[in-house]
This record gives C-alpha cells, sequence and structure tokens, in this order.
C-alpha cells in the first residue's frame, strides 16, 4: 500500500506522520529532552547486581537506572561467550564496573530502560553488530536467489573482523560496492563510538538514534512511499540532504509544501489523533471498538453497535469482524502499542470463518514495521496478538493521568461520599465529640446526605457556594481520608 509521509516541525518538536488511503496510520513524535532513547549507546555503570533476579542495574544517567539482564551482557571473545554461556550474573559484572549498554526497550510503569551490552548499529542497508560474528538476512526478502547474494556480500564484509552483519530489506537489487560503501561508514562510526567512551566517564551517552528526520529517511524512504512532505523549507533542506545521502535513488521524492495551512492540518492529522486515542472507536459500519491499555496487556472488544446487516447471522459476524481487524491492526500501529494483546472478536459459528479472520489478521500483519504476530485463538475464542515493544505507547507520550482519578478513570459515586461523611460523622460521635460539624460538599452529595438523614447528635450540610469563605476554619488533618469532592469545616 503507498504512502504519505508528513514531517513538520514547530519550536523544536518534529513530527512524523504516515498517512495510508487519506487515513492516519502511524505518527512519531520528537520532542527537546524526551526520553525516547531507543537505540541510544551509554557508556554505563553497574549499581548494583541482583542474583534473585539474575540481572543487573546500569547507572546510564538517566533517571531510573537501566535494567540488564545476564543474557544481554556481552562477554567480548566468541570462546569465552561460549564458555560462559548460562552463567550467573554475579560472574559476569559487578558493581562499580563501567559497561558499553544500548537501550533497547523503554521504561515502564516503575521499570527504567531496559539495556543490552550486544550493541547494533543500524543503516539504511545494513545492520552493524559490532560484537558478533553473525550474517543474518531480514525474512522480508523471499526471493531465495537474492537471498543467497545478499548473505554471500555479507559474509565477505566481515570476514575475520568479529563484527556481524544483518541484511535489512532495503538492500533488495543494490550491487555489492553500495552495501560495502555503507558497510565502511558504519565501520567508520563505530570506531568514532569507540573513541568517545574510551575518554568519557559514566555514565555518559556517546551514540544517539534518536533525530526523526534521519530515522525517515534511513528506515521509511523506499518504493512504498509515493511523497515526503516536508512543512517548511529548513526542515525540507535537512530531509532532502540526508536522503541525497542515504537514499539518492528516492531524493526526488522529498518534497517542500510551503501553504497557508499548515500541513497536518490540511490532513487532519490532529483530529484523527484526538478520536484515535479515545477508549471508544466507531467503525464505518456501525460497529466499534472498545481499547483498554493496561499495564500488563492491551485489551479490545468488538461489538455490533447499529451494524445489523443484510442476509445471515454468520455473514453479517464475518464482515463486522474483518471490519474491526483492519482498524485493529490500525489501531496498534497508530497508538505503538507493544506486547500482549487479546482482542474479543464476535463469536462465529462456523470453523472456517475463524480461519479467515486469522488468515486476514496475519496479511494485514505484514504491513507493519514493527514484528506484529498473531499467535491464534484460545479455547475460549479470544484471539492472541503480540507486538514487539520498543517505545512507549504513544498514550504514554502525549496524556498523563488524570489528577482527580490518578489514573483509575473513575471516582467514588456521589453515594459513597456521601456515605463515607456520615460515618465519619457517626465515628466522631462514637468518640465522644460534641462540636458542631458543617460538611460543605457539591449539590448531588448534599442531596443524598439530606435524604439519608444526619446521625444522631450531628451536623449541618451545606452545598459548596452556601457558606461565605473565611467564615469557618478547615481541619485538613481531620479530614485527609475524606474525597476530593468534599470538604469538612469545624
Amino acid at each position: 500500500m503507498k504512502q504519505t509521509i508528513l514531517m513538520e516541525s514547530v519550536r523544536g518538536e518534529t513530527r512524523m506522520a504516515v498517512i495510508e488511503d487519506d487515513r492516519l496510520c502511524e505518527l512519531y513524535v520528537d520532542r527537546p529532552n524526551s526520553d525516547d532513547v531507543i537505540g541510544a549507546i551509554h557508556l554505563g555503570r553497574v549499581e548494583n547486581v541482583l542474583p534473585g533476579m539474575n540481572a543487573a542495574f546500569v547507572d546510564i544517567g538517566m533517571e531510573k537506572n537501566g535494567f540488564l539482564y545476564a543474557g544481554d551482557i556481552d562477554a567480548g571473545d566468541p570462546a569465552l561467550r561460549k564458555r560462559l554461556d548460562g552463567l550467573r550474573v554475579e560472574k559476569l559484572v559487578r558493581p562499580g564496573q563501567e559497561i558499553l549498554v544500548q537501550v533497547v526497550k523503554a521504561q515502564s510503569g516503575q521499570k527504567g530502560h531496559r539495556v543490552s551490552s550486544h550493541l547494533t548499529l543500524p543503516g539504511r542497508t545494513l545492520v552493524l553488530l559490532p560484537n558478533v560474528c553473525y550474517v543474518g538476512v531480514s525474512r522480508k526478502i523471499g526471493d531465495d536467489g537474492e537471498r543467497r547474494r545478499l548473505r554471500a556480500a555479507a559474509d565477505a564484509l566481515v570476514r575475520d573482523t568479529g563484527m556481524g552483519l544483518i541484511v535489512r530489506t532495503a538492500a533488495t537489487g543494490l550491487p555489492e560496492e553500495a552495501l560495502r560503501r555503507e558497510y565502511d561508514a558504519l565501520r567508520t562510526q563505530w570506531r568514532d563510538i569507540e573513541a568517545r567512551a574510551a575518554v568519557a566517564t559514566a555514565p555518559k551517552r556517546v551514540y544517539s538514534n534518536t533525530s526523526l528526520t534521519l530515522r525517515c529517511v534511513r528506515d521509511r524512504l523506499n518504493g512504498d512511499v509515493d511523497a515526503v512532505w516536508a512543512d517548511g523549507a529548513a526542515l525540507y533542506d535537512d530531509i532532502r540532504a540526508r536522503a541525497e545521502a542515504l537514499a539518492p535513488e528516492w531524493a526526488d521524492r522529498i518534497r517542500l509544501y510551503d501553504g497557508e495551512t499548515p500541513l497536518f492540518d490540511l490532513y487532519r492529522v490532529d483530529a484523527q489523533l484526538d478520536k484515535a486515542m479515545r477508549k471508544y472507536v466507531w467503525l464505518k459500519s456501525g460497529g466499534s471498538l472498545v481499547i483498554e491499555e493496561t499495564e500488563a496487556m492491551t485489551v479490545i472488544d468488538v461489538n455490533t453497535g447499529k451494524f445489523t446487516g443484510k442476509r445471515d447471522l454468520e455473514e453479517t459476524l464475518l464482515r463486522l469482524n474483518c471490519e474491526a481487524a483492519e482498524e485493529i491492526v490500525r489501531q496498534l500501529r497508530l497508538r505503538d502499542v507493544g506486547g500482549i494483546v487479546i482482542v474479543d472478536f464476535i463469536d462465529m459459528k462456523a470453523p472456517e470463518n475463524n480461519e479467515r479472520l486469522l488468515a486476514l489478521l496475519r496479511e494485514l500483519a505484514k504491513t507493519d514495521q514493527s514484528r506484529l504476530s498473531v499467535v491464534g485463538m484460545t479455547g475460549l475464542g479470544l484471539v492472541e496478538l503480540t507486538r514487539k515493544k520498543e517505545r512507549r505507547p504513544l498514550s504514554r507520550q502525549l496524556l498523563h493521568a488524570c489528577p482527580a482519578c490518578g489514573g483509575d478513570g473513575a471516582t467514588p459515586s456521589y453515594e459513597t461520599t456521601a456515605r463515607r461523611i456520615v460515618r465519619e460523622v457517626w465515628r466522631r460521635r462514637r468518640r465522644g465529640e460534641t462540636n458542631p460539624v458543617l460538611v460543605t460538599a457539591a449539590e448531588p452529595v448534599v442531596k443524598r446526605l439530606r435524604a439519608i438523614g444526619v446521625p444522631e447528635g450531628g451536623g449541618v450540610y451545606a452545598a459548596k457556594g452556601d457558606v461565605a469563605p473565611g467564615e469557618y476554619d478547615i481541619a485538613p488533618a481531620d479530614v485527609a481520608h475524606l474525597p476530593e469532592q468534599c470538604k469538612q469545616l469545624k
């Protein structure tokens, strides 16, 4: 499917939108001081070793220490790596040791970034593995003859160097000389990283991979892209220069947009994004999706809504499920959801329809640059998916928890709040307090308080605004445990 890529830079924030069929499918945001450091290489210092978790915490100069599994620790010499395979973490690193690590997974919740000492340097057509003697070819290259040619060329490049290479899809059809030029550039880049690390004091970042314009040209510019539109001359010059250096054959697809209406407004990017970030997503047929992102997994429910179909029930359900599958894959890409995804499609009786649905999902998964795998259907009829988790989901990047509910999405009901107040007054009377009590609360809470009644020897209830400020002294210590909707005054 052909794509149009939009680039925008405003006051230090750069955004990249991927448009397919006039619909927003992916959005990437690069902001100053962003914590999106996937791919960055740091000279870190081992802070502490945890034998019980077979892992270590590494100070990489960020708010939280990086988490390093024993299996992600590189021992250098291949023979030594083989002998150390399976050893405990305390045998591999020690507190205070300086180690070169790369961020491979963004922090989530209370966890810091996951780091690895198996380093990679990505280029447009090749990925250099400085510490691993291995050659691989992208699985997206389907032609066996081309795979053998590229593997042989990569083998020749890294022979007797102790390094490795992964050949990317963009290398398809390129001559060996073009691969050699990129390999030489990556080796030069690696030598620069080693030189910076040799004189640096941990913790120190020695390589960054976060430039959005670089990632746009290196990872996205190919034959599937109709055009890359840059909103502004400075941004256009930057992207065009990178394209002429990395992908000269596609440089003519970089276009300058200088219209009066901002480019992202022209394609309704922000309007589409606002709809996509909601819990409820409506389908064109009238059905809907309910998307819940949790710490452990993302759960999606498919509802028929207003969609009733035209013929038999089974056909109606299949059509709706297929439409939902297309939107689900788009939503996963747009929200940049990673990890486990469970989808509750509408139950279909015919087994062949379930197979058609799974086949469609596997086909749609190929459009995702991140690895999206369709695991299958459980005994309860739920479809299991997994998507490679690297960056934080877009919701965590662009949204923050509601200060009223703390991110729970709910607060105590008016009835619950009223009952809590009544119990507090009752509790004070049980302790022998006889001072009059004035409670001010939202009008719906007060209505319920009056309906419930005042405890024996109780107090007076008033809606907010009925009492002049300063008329009573607030005692915060006495009401710290009560909901925010009410204030208890003495």
